[in-house]
């Protein structure tokens, strides 16, 4: 009997690592990562896709914001491209959305990035790390205007997954670095 016992403990214990394995598997995957960042890229297509059209860009910029970042849930960390001084950082709802479509007098600064007549976006990937529902992203985005100029901004988004759902919690964005000769 004691024999069985022993045998029977060796045997689960060999079986355990790949059990606790499983439980510790990261809910996120790279390629969940990788659709987030193209949802984002997609949302700001639609944004400046409305404002060509004349249709109301503000209103689908609320909808953007609210699905793709987590500002309804808690802290976002964002610090946008062309954003400077006092208004550099927005930590806010109302400052995401001034950056996307401007004409908010806090903001007079923004004149609206997703404003800029961005027909495509396209994104190369330099790294992902994955910590249980936490997903970092870095890497260049490249935007088209409607008349072929191309700009590529360096991005690092933050992705905090809640039952599979995306939601950006840091968002630094920036021009690459072009040293003057």
């Amino acid at each position: 009997m004691r024999t069985q016992l022993l045998s029977l403990l060796a045997v689960l214990t060999l079986a355990l690592p790949p059990v606790l394995q499983a439980k510790n598997k990261p809910q996120v995957t790279e390629k969940m990562i990788s659709n987030a960042v193209h949802s984002w890229c997609d949302g700001l297509l639609l944004i400046s896709k409305t404002d060509m059209e004349g249709k109301d860009a503000v209103q689908v910029a609320k909808k953007v914001i609210d699905s793709a970042y987590n500002y309804d849930k808690g802290k976002v960390l964002f610090n946008p491209t062309l954003s400077f001084g006092d208004q550099t950082f927005r930590l806010t709802k109302e400052g995401a959305l001034a950056y996307f479509v401007g004409g908010n007098d806090k903001f007079p600064n923004d004149s609206g990035f997703a404003r800029k007549n961005w027909v495509k976006c396209e994104f190369d990937t330099a790294g992902v790390i994955i910590e249980g529902n936490i997903g970092i992203y870095m890497g260049n985005v490249h935007l088209t205007n409607l008349g072929g100029q191309k700009t590529t901004v360096d991005k690092t988004f933050v992705f905090k997954f809640v039952n599979g759902k995306p939601k950006i919690i840091l968002h630094k964005s920036a021009l690459p670095f072009n040293p003057q000769p």
